[in-house]
């Protein structure tokens, strides 16, 4: 990914004011909230810097939640960095997961984003399917199922290229 030097130093710029001021705020406030923490450098394009930010605030606080995890693997890999993005993945996936008590097909979603980062085809498809066996079970499986239809739509291409295919439909 090609950055210009200006966009890159506002992007440091940002980083530094939201590392002053992000990690004291709770996990809601700073993953769950649009506009809000790590999400407002990513909106303003700082995608790298805005991965630091996660791992900062997870250095900072301690926090163990998986989503942490996995929106530091979709920054990386939108950023291009495919091997941190599939490492942090790996440890956004569910030790345990029993759909019978929750529906959301999270493993087979993300290991199916590890398939297409590994340029991995026939993986990324058997995944896609276990997702869309449970579309009518939780709304998020239906969601995920459009990612991984974009995915497979642009395979080959960059995460970033797939996942901007779907904001332009």
């Amino acid at each position: 990914m090609i950055v210009e030097a200006g966009v890159e130093a506002d992007c440091e710029k940002l980083f530094q004011q939201h590392l002053e001021t992000d990690l004291s705020l709770s996990y809601q406030e700073f993953d769950q909230t649009m506009g809000s923490g790590f999400r407002a450098l990513a909106q303003a394009g700082c995608e790298r810097r805005a991965a630091d930010l996660i791992e900062a605030y997870i250095e900072a606080t301690g926090a163990e939640q998986s989503s942490l995890r996995w929106h530091i693997a979709q920054l990386r890999a939108s950023h291009g960095d495919n091997a941190e993005a599939i490492r942090y993945a790996r440890a956004s996936l569910r030790e345990n997961e029993d759909l019978s008590e929750h529906p959301l097909r999270w493993n087979d979603y993300v290991l199916a984003t590890i398939a297409f980062l590994e340029k991995n085809r026939e993986a990324l498809i058997d995944h896609r399917e276990r997702v869309a066996e449970g579309v009518d079970e939780h709304r998020g499986n239906a969601m995920n199922l459009r990612l991984l239809d974009a995915m497979i739509e642009h395979f080959g291409a960059s995460y970033s290229d797939a996942m901007q295919s779907l904001a332009n439909e």
